[in-house]
């Protein structure tokens, strides 16, 4: 079930992911460089009105999970209908403030030129109205996710997705300008919170609308405020570089350093999908006292997920530069390619912290979580200040991989053996030694072969098909052990034999 569950997580975002990232040369042509800078910043602003949330949403999949485990209908209706009201309230609240100070931060934040700032104004009010939908639509979300119904919740992500991403091409290529593609990605939000509402309702869970009692309302509240702490962290790493670089170097600028970073960012963001299912599990295994299986549990998701993640770096790696120039153009290389595999690197090790926070956090822990990365967040937004200051965007993402180093080092040293209930060392000789050095391995063979083989579009193809292909021969042999070989072996017959 869990690795089904992956799965379906894994496509609900994959598939939109790559449906933006190919709809990006659309938005450029159709938007301009500027354009195209000023939306990616519009996002970054609403991410921050999320500063209102106290990521309720992360104790009520844990609480939900819990009380489903232990058949527990009333607590669950609870602690389902707390958080609607809470979103409800928030999203109101936020996206009031944001339509209020739409002036406002348009003269702090934006450095527009005349002709695009009436466009930019009016795009930010659509952007308000769709943060307050879109506080109600992430938390209707998580509630399949907590009883580890992922097939639900992934396949109206996948398609509600992709349709934004393709309607904000065709707004932008029709010459609908900014506030075209941020009210029609307002438009699909709000078909898609309808959908949720009569999809839960099908789902036959305990929903019936009960007021929560106090003592549910302060646990959730306890354990989310906690979270929050993650939460605030989050949005300083995923929006403070951009902010900086917007305030310091301009759209234009942002504009460069997005696209490679948004390449990186989306491709390994894939990867967490595939791990965040183990968090409601974890919560589930801990109410019922299974620690060992959850123990084992840490150690494979662990060792897959790292072999997995090296594995993306040396593609983007090896075939970053070429996909650059054939994907947004000549102008993004020099620069673009070097932000883009110090940005991989920096997501790298960040993606090292990932199961150990989802287990920390499972485990109840969420306050040395958040406090790790809320001190991550602000040394980061520092560390890229200066570094954008120094070097422009090359040092933004230099500042990026440093800060990544450092607070990564620290977080994995600090959780094992304390609330990670694995020791560093066992962690470090069972998943992260054998898939480090056999992905080192293939990358050193690859690389002679890349700068042979040129920069044609036929090149990129071959270069990405033997990367793939090789990294998976090599993962399987090394870091997939016998009698999961044998497992993948049997299922993949049984589907053959299925199908046939």
């Amino acid at each position: 079930m869990l690795l089904r569950n992956s799965l379906w997580n894994f496509a609900g975002s994959a598939l939109p992911a790559l449906v933006a990232l190919a709809t990006v040369p659309f938005l450029i042509q159709g938007l301009g460089l500027e354009g195209f800078g000023i939306v990616t910043l519009i996002a970054s602003i609403v991410g921050y009105f999320g500063i209102l949330d106290i990521n309720l949403s992360a104790g009520a999949i844990k609480y939900l999970a819990q009380h489903h485990a232990t058949n527990d209908r009333e607590r669950f209706s609870e602690t389902f209908w707390f958080g609607v009201m809470f979103y409800g309230a928030l999203g109101l609240i936020g996206g009031l403030l944001l339509a209020a100070g739409s002036a406002t931060v348009l003269a702090r934040f934006f450095t527009v030129s005349a002709a695009l700032q009436t466009q930019t104004l009016s795009a930010l009010h659509w952007a308000a109205f769709g943060f307050a939908l879109s506080q109600i639509q992430n938390y209707l979300l998580v509630v399949p996710q907590a009883l580890q119904r992922y097939e639900r919740s992934a396949g109206g992500e996948a398609v509600f997705g992709i349709t934004s991403n393709i309607l904000s091409a065709l707004i932008a290529m029709a010459g609908g300008g900014i506030a075209g593609v941020i009210a029609g990605r307002v438009a699909v939000l709000s078909v898609n919170v309808v959908w949720l509402c009569f999809m839960l309702n099908h789902l036959g869970m305990p929903l019936t609308p009960r007021l929560p009692r106090r003592e549910l309302c302060l646990s959730l509240m306890r354990f989310s405020g906690h979270s929050y702490l993650s939460r605030l962290a989050s949005m300083l790493h995923q929006h403070a570089d951009k902010l900086i670089i917007a305030s310091v170097a301009g759209p234009v600028a942002l504009a460069i350093y997005s696209v490679p970073a948004q390449l990186s960012g989306r491709i390994l963001g894939l990867t967490y999908r595939l791990s965040s299912v183990i968090y409601p599990r974890v919560s589930a295994l801990a109410a019922s006292g299974q620690d060992r299986q959850m123990q084992q549990l840490y150690l494979d998701a662990t060792r897959f997920m790292t072999y997995l993640n090296f594995a993306v770096l040396a593609i983007i790696a090896l075939t970053g530069a070429t996909f650059l120039r054939r994907w947004v153009g000549a102008e993004f290389v020099d620069s673009g390619y070097p932000v883009l595999l110090l940005v991989t690197l920096g997501l790298l090790m960040d993606s090292l912290t990932i199961i150990p926070s989802l287990v920390n956090d499972g485990l109840g822990h969420p306050r040395i979580t958040g406090r790790f990365a809320i001190a991550r967040g602000l040394l980061g937004a520092g560390m890229v200040y200066l570094g954008t200051h120094w070097a422009g965007i090359i040092g933004a993402a230099v500042a990026h991989l440093l800060c990544s180093v450092l607070m990564t080092s620290l977080f994995l040293l600090y959780v094992h053996g304390r609330t990670v209930p694995v020791t560093l060392a066992e962690t470090w000789n069972a998943c992260w030694r054998p898939s480090l050095l056999s992905g080192c391995c293939v990358l050193l063979l690859l690389f002679p072969l890349r700068w042979w083989m040129g920069d044609s579009l036929a090149a990129l193809f071959v270069m990405a098909g033997i990367s793939s292909m090789l990294l998976l021969a090599i993962g399987l042999i090394f870091i997939v052990h016998s009698s999961e070989r044998s497992a993948l072996l049997s299922s993949t017959r049984r589907l053959m034999s299925g199908a046939r």
